[in-house]
């Protein structure tokens, strides 16, 4: 944007030297004008829409179209972030123009105490910080009410949780000592945590939240590589973490020990309830940009993801887009956490237009949230009955990992989920275990 405003303020300069213009006044009247009915539009706009720039109608750019270039072409590609800085640029670079070129000319005019009030407050408005908070801060608000919350606490070991799954029967292995200390990703957390729970003995409440940590996968997989795991739990590594593994002279062991499927979700307003896998390829490409494009009504797409190494980015690159670049995000597109997805295709103040990706148990148990739908991908829903038949077309398997000679009770963990007891474990957790 800066070089933009300069060739602006430049412009201004040479069109007053190139006529020979010494009417300040006048030019600075018409620039103020322009300046507050499109600053000024935009600004109703934003009221209107809760200061959410994502719910501006689709027709609104046609409303800039007299501005300049640069506008235009801000509002047409839904760089809504920047459209008020435009504006508030090409003023004030366009009065610098003019400006310089008047007092070379020794034709700046002396503002009397009004007039440079006025220009005083007009730079006050032009600064006020609402434009940066909805520029850098979008508000989540959610006109439903409630908004879902991730409670990570209630899946926590060695704490007479209700909410881990337990085998109901004596097991046959018992780790009394040498715990092997655990770690991975959020959306498993009650997987490993319960299998902790239901192997270790003499384990306190502290001494348990030690060797049971949740990190994102990006975290915990170096929390593996650090040694300060043994045995992490996550979809397959990216690329990119094989890599690090290596330059680590780490060599990975990984044991499949379960499935899940890869989900997409709307708002429930959103009427399309289907879509293939092109179409989300597409959509992540942004050639797809409208929902109008796939059954839908015709909103923008906004099309939410996760940082690159995290699990669900990592499925999404492997599964879905298999090879395909996807289109960079804005930075309101992109979610640290997984729980900010699902909670911002639930709570935006425009309702329908966000798509966004998880994991099945993730989005639909430990969330609870009752404002977003699961989609049906090739016309196939994520049932537990369909992943088992392999119906469903986004399946992907969730691993333990360890490093390349890991400790005895490590192997032992490791063999006890692969077995009946542990399998029935992370069935009744809700996943889809290797074993029925």
């Amino acid at each position: 944007m800066l070089p933009a405003l300069i060739l602006n303020a430049i412009y201004w300069y040479r069109y007053n030297s190139k006529h020979g213009l010494h009417n300040f006044k006048n030019q600075l009247l018409a620039l103020v004008v322009s300046f507050i009915y499109y600053f000024g539009l935009l600004s109703v706009a934003l009221a209107i829409s809760h200061y959410n720039y994502l719910q501006l109608p689709v027709w609104f750019p046609a409303f800039f179209f007299p501005y300049n270039l640069t506008s235009l072409t801000i509002a047409v590609g839904m760089f809504y972030d920047n459209l008020g800085w435009m504006f508030i640029g090409t003023f004030w670079s366009a009065l610098l123009g003019i400006g310089l070129y008047q007092a070379r000319t020794k034709q700046l005019p002396k503002l009397n105490g009004k007039q440079l009030t006025g220009l005083v407050v007009l730079m006050i408005v032009s600064l006020l910080p609402i434009y940066q908070n909805f520029a850098n801060n979008l508000k989540f608000t959610n006109s439903y009410g409630e908004v879902s919350s991730l409670h990570l606490s209630q899946y926590r070991p060695f704490a007479g949780s209700k909410h881990l799954a337990t085998v109901h029967k004596s097991t046959n292995l018992s780790i009394p000592s040498d715990y092997p200390k655990l770690n991975g990703a959020t959306a498993l957390y009650p997987v490993y945590s319960a299998a902790a729970q239901a192997l270790y003995k003499g384990v306190s409440p502290k001494q348990g939240a030690k060797l049971v940590r949740v990190d994102s996968t990006p975290k915990a997989f170096n929390s593996l590589l650090k040694k300060k795991s043994d045995v992490i739990f996550m979809a397959k590594p990216s690329t990119t973490q094989f890599k690090a593994a290596k330059a680590q002279h780490v060599d990975l062991k990984l044991t499949k020990i379960g499935t899940e499927a890869f989900v997409f979700f709307v708002n429930q307003k959103n009427p399309v309830s289907n879509l293939s896998v092109k179409q989300l390829q597409s959509i992540y490409q942004q050639k797809t940009l409208f929902w109008s494009s796939v059954g839908g009504q015709f909103n923008y797409i906004q099309p939410f993801q996760r940082p690159e190494g995290s699990g669900s980015q990592t499925a999404m690159e492997q599964m879905v887009m298999k090879g395909r670049k996807m289109v960079k995000p804005m930075r309101y597109q992109e979610f640290d956490a997984m729980d900010g997805v699902v909670d911002g295709v639930a709570g935006y103040n425009n309702h329908t237009n966000a798509i966004g990706y998880s994991f099945r148990f993730f989005a639909t148990q430990m969330m609870h949230n009752q404002r977003i739908k699961l989609i049906k991908i090739n016309g196939v829903a994520p049932t537990p009955q369909n992943i088992r038949n392999g119906k469903y077309p986004l399946v992907g398997s969730f691993y333990a990992i360890t490093r390349g000679h890991p400790s005895r009770n490590s192997r032992r963990l490791i063999a006890w989920l692969k077995s009946d007891d542990g399998q029935t474990l992370i069935n009744r957790t809700g996943y889809v275990g290797i074993k029925k």
